[in-house]
């Protein structure tokens, strides 16, 4: 079932999306010179953001909340070693896009793993079927 959403895709679209002081505290590389979990943190929430809009999560047929979700992808992104994030942020763009894909796969693959991966386009807000756009038709 889950084959027919681009998750890896969505992920490595995520990189270019988020701020780079955020990559540089994952690879020890911002103000404080070393690694920050709250840019973890920041990060997996910003890929359910993303993913949020048109899939939506389970696990064992339950609904999985956002908070969940992003728990689960914070500690895959903390698991990831710093010297693969110091690649990440690094100045060559083939070893760096190279390593966006490894990372995006392994990613994916623990979403997949954890939940159960389902259609749920847009004008998500709770169950109440409301968005920017209006209710849902």
């Amino acid at each position: 079932m889950t084959a027919q959403y681009d998750i890896e895709g969505a992920i490595f679209i995520r990189f270019a999306m988020i701020g780079r002081p955020v990559l540089n505290g994952l690879a020890g590389k911002g103000q404080r010179r070393k690694r920050d979990p709250q840019c973890a943190t920041w990060f997996a929430r910003d890929i359910v953001a993303a993913l949020r809009r048109t899939v939506g999560f389970r696990r064992q047929g339950e609904l999985v909340d956002d908070a969940a979700i992003a728990e689960v992808l914070r500690d895959a992104i903390w698991e990831i070693p710093v010297e693969d994030f110091v690649v990440l942020v690094g100045i060559d763009a083939t070893p760096r896009d190279a390593m966006k894909r490894s990372v995006s796969k392994r990613l994916a693959e623990r979403l997949t793993a954890e939940f159960e991966i389902f259609s749920d386009p847009a004008f998500y807000h709770g169950q109440s079927g409301t968005g920017p756009l209006g209710p849902k038709q």
